[in-house]
């Protein structure tokens, strides 16, 4: 969030804000609209007000077209209950569930930041232990939903909101299972095809390892600078998922450990079972094999903490 977002082609996207006040504001519901921030294939995120509370909140409306689907009507209450039982840290607040008439839209505690896809692309790669330490809150959000029976089933760096205040934060709880694929791999709208686990690909039920392999793929962007499996069509990306075996970091960028690169093939890899069983446990996992690495000193301290000062600068932390 942050950043405003172009206009929706046709106004096919969003709950179509129907009011006017005096001042020109749109409204949903009781919350006047100030500014668009985003937009995907589900509708659109604005920043608001509550007219009476004056409580500036991000608004997400949900499109009148994808409303209309009962199916998605139950599997949209059946992840926002799940959602509203949440109380983390590194999970944004849901503040309201509701319906403006026919279309249905939630409120969350509003975040100033910029999503990690913005820090990522033009093969930028950060150093392991920089990245570890930065998905430290993500994996502890990942693990707290997953004891109480969430899952996010939509990890990727599009929901991964480095805000203003220092805090880094999962966004996105609530849409995972209502999203559609995008049209193209690497693509920060719903569901990404470059982070999603294979058995989601097949419809089968997921757990928690779900979101570790989505996780581990976020981090092998961010260590090697291209997404695992990318390729130039949507169908090869999924067609790649689902038949070849995990990638291999070091094939992509030598200078990594074999050490990390196993345990991020063992948490891509096809079968649930073989994966860490948290995103915790990942996390534990890629550090030790950082840190067991015989890391060359420098007149700058050590690889990680040259990491951390580089990711805290380029981040402007």
């Amino acid at each position: 969030m942050g950043q405003e977002a172009p206009q929706p082609p046709n106004g096919q996207n969003g709950s179509r804000p129907k009011s006017e006040n005096g001042n020109g504001h749109r409204k949903v519901g009781g919350y006047r609209l100030l500014r668009e921030l985003d937009t995907d294939s589900l509708g659109s995120i604005y920043e608001a007000e509550h007219p009476r509370l004056h409580r500036r909140v991000a608004l997400r409306t949900i499109g009148t077209g994808v409303a209309r689907d009962v199916s998605f009507s139950r599997r949209f209450l059946l992840e926002l209950r799940s959602y509203t039982a949440l109380e983390h840290e590194a999970i944004p607040k849901l503040y309201e569930l509701a319906y403006d008439g026919d279309s249905p839209y939630l409120v969350t505690e509003l975040v100033p930041g910029a999503t990690f896809d913005t820090m990522l692309g033009d093969e930028q790669r950060y150093e392991p232990m920089g990245i570890v330490e930065l998905m430290r809150p993500i994996a502890s959000a990942l693990d707290y939903a997953h004891s109480r029976a969430t899952v996010h089933r939509d990890v990727k760096p599009a929901n991964i909101l480095l805000a203003e205040d220092g805090r880094t934060l999962l966004t996105g709880f609530g849409l995972g299972t209502v999203a559609s694929f995008n049209t193209g791999p690497g693509a920060s709208g719903p569901v990404a095809p470059d982070y999603v686990a294979p058995e989601r690909l097949v419809g089968h039920e997921v757990d928690g390892r779900a979101d570790v392999y989505s996780l581990a793929a976020v981090i092998f962007e961010a260590t090697t600078g291209r997404r695992p499996f990318s390729s130039k069509s949507w169908i090869e990306t999924l067609s790649r998922r689902l038949y070849e075996p995990p990638p291999n970091v070091r094939e992509v960028a030598p200078d990594l450990s074999a050490a990390f690169a196993t345990v991020l093939q063992q948490a891509m890899d096809r079968d649930p079972a073989r994966r860490p069983a948290t995103a915790g446990e990942l996390l534990d996992k890629l550090e030790s094999a950082i840190t067991s690495r015989n890391w060359t000193a420098s007149t700058n301290g050590s690889a990680p903490g040259r990491a951390r000062r580089a990711l805290r600068r380029l981040l402007g932390r």
